[in-house]
């Protein structure tokens, strides 16, 4: 009876593993050719890996502290230290530095090319606040109040008590007009009237002074709207996330934000109030007005969006100054510069060399010792590297995964790992042949006992990884982050590639049945008697196990 022709499921496994291996590979490589063919023009090119300070330089940035409220601190410049930190640095793999100098100064190093708006975005203070909207839809003056005006009515403002007047007094006063405000209060709303009929709005951004326990006059630069708000319902202090996101159906960026404690049974106060009449509340940055919307149901979860105009980076941008927290300093720009790599060509030059010769001398020694089975291992190294460079590529663009010398370092002391994952599993392959195993039968019973080892040395690795990672500073994180990131990639490769390339082999004439170049020949795996094809007719017994 004729067979049947052999359907594409029963091929064997390893052949089923290693093309479904190859077409994930493939499939990366094809997802960084289409991001390059996105890539705006300027922008450096998706094959390229983001490089350090240390190895590409970037832009240094001077800073000049200045506090709204007492005295620059050392506790008050640590503690904005460390948030720009935060900010430039929100995933710990993009290797900026930021340190003080002075009594008064930040310096932030960036790597890579100076980026448009990277002062604004480490340096603004980022003061969130929710107000509710007491006079909107105003219209923007051709010419600002004279300053002796415009100081009369501030005066008249910061006489007034605001903090005595209690969130449903606020809410009415939107709701019915600020004429419901008790008296004591009306000839501050008067004043706030005459400032915002002689407020400009310039769509460059406003320059107010936002004071969160008193009214505030600004606007909606994007469209010039005239807003008089109320003092601040809710603060920025009360954010318990943030997050950027993107609206498929709108084809717009948001800024998703979670509120906690007071902020979240507050805003479900007003907006509860504010739905009937679909009346709307600001979301202040700054002293600006970045939205305006209005309440169109109660939110009883404390999560809102921030929308306005943003884009993938402005939407990142401000869910990092908003998740990290205010800076408790205000700061000007004394000054920014393009600053070279630290790090001399020669060094580094230095360095590629002697990773290059040590990788040759693991090439030369796996000929050496496992003869044929040494091409499997250099195969499985050019895999590893194949894939541990188009993650790179893929993480500099995701997440901004940056790489310097130690980052690289990691990269390299992976290469021992990986061998040593190949050199477990050969081993075990000749102990099953010796305890009396054919080849074949040999491959998966020593994959069986090799695995488990394997996993167990690379676990030891990743937590070391992620332990330096969590508990590190600067380039540590990156060194941390290309061991953690190269040996998961070791027990993707050793699995998914080198074990079933293996098991193929096994079943070839040369590798099957050991010829001598193999490396699975008998005299090399040390037997006698009998084929490497073959199985033993009587097993060795214990004694002879442990004098081998």
């Amino acid at each position: 009876m004729a067979k049947s022709p052999q359907r594409s499921s029963s091929l064997p496994r390893p052949k089923r593993t290693l093309t479904l291996f190859l077409v994930v590979l493939v499939a990366l490589y094809a997802l960084v050719a289409l991001i390059n063919l996105r890539t705006d023009k300027g922008e450096d090119s998706a094959w390229q890996p983001r490089l350090g300070l240390d190895l590409e330089g970037g832009t240094r940035i001077s800073l000049q502290a200045k506090a709204t409220e007492g005295d620059v601190t050392k506790d008050k410049l640590d503690q904005a230290r460390n948030i720009i930190d935060q900010r430039v640095n929100a995933t710990g793999v993009t290797e900026a530095e930021v340190t003080t100098q002075g009594n008064d100064q930040v310096i932030i190093e960036i790597p890579g090319e100076r980026k448009a708006g990277i002062v604004d975005e480490v340096g603004k203070t980022a003061q969130l606040r929710f107000r509710l909207l007491w006079a909107g839809n105003l219209p923007s003056a051709t010419k600002p109040l004279a300053a002796k005006d415009a100081a009369a009515q501030q005066k008249i403002i910061d006489g007034i008590d605001w903090s005595k007047l209690t969130l449903d007094q606020m809410i009415q006063a939107e709701l019915q007009g600020v004429q419901t405000l008790p008296k004591a209060y009306q000839a501050g709303i008067a004043a706030l009237q005459k400032e915002a009929a002689g407020f400009v709005c310039n769509p460059e951004g406003v320059d107010v002074d936002d004071v969160a326990g008193k009214p505030l006059v600004t606007c909606d630069t994007s469209n010039g709207e005239v807003q008089i708000l109320s003092p601040t319902v809710i603060p920025g202090s009360d954010i318990k996330s943030a997050e950027p996101q993107y609206d498929a159906q709108r084809a717009e960026w948001s800024v998703r934000i979670e509120l906690k404690g007071e902020g979240k049974s507050a805003f479900k106060t007003v907006t509860t109030a504010l739905t009937p009449g679909q009346n709307r509340f600001a979301i202040v940055l700054d002293g600006e007005t970045i939205t305006a919307p209005a309440s169109q149901a109660p939110i009883n979860n404390g999560v809102s969006q921030i929308t306005g105009g943003f884009n993938a980076d402005s939407a990142k941008a401000l869910s990092n100054q908003l998740k990290f927290g205010a800076l408790p300093l205000t700061f000007a720009v004394n000054g920014s510069e393009e600053i070279g790599p630290s790090l001399a060509g020669t060094q580094l030059d230095a360095g590629l060399v002697a990773g290059v010769i040590g990788l040759l001398l693991v090439i030369v020694y796996c000929l050496f010792y496992y003869r044929g089975l040494g091409l499997v291992i250099i195969g499985s190294l050019a895999v590893a590297s194949a894939l541990t460079y188009v993650m790179v590529l893929l993480l500099g663009k995701g997440v901004g995964f940056t790489l310097t010398l130690p980052g690289i370092a990691g990269l390299i002391v992976a290469i021992g790992i990986t061998a040593d994952s190949f050199i477990v599993f050969f081993e075990r392959i000749r102990d099953e042949v010796r305890d009396g195993k054919s080849l074949r039968l040999a491959v998966e019973a020593g994959w069986v006992r090799a695995r488990g080892t394997i996993l167990a040395a690379d676990a030891v690795s990743i937590i070391a990884a992620i332990t330096l990672f969590i508990f590190a500073i600067g380039v540590v994180r990156g060194f941390a982050f290309a061991l953690g990131l190269t040996t998961l990639i070791d027990v993707f490769v050793v699995f998914f590639f080198t074990k079933p390339l293996v098991s193929l082999l096994a079943r070839t004439k040369f590798f099957g049945q050991g010829h001598k170049l193999s490396g699975l020949d008998a005299s090399h795996l040390g037997i006698t008697g009998r084929k490497v094809t073959e199985i033993a007719r009587t097993q060795p017994n214990k004694a002879e196990k442990v004098s081998r």
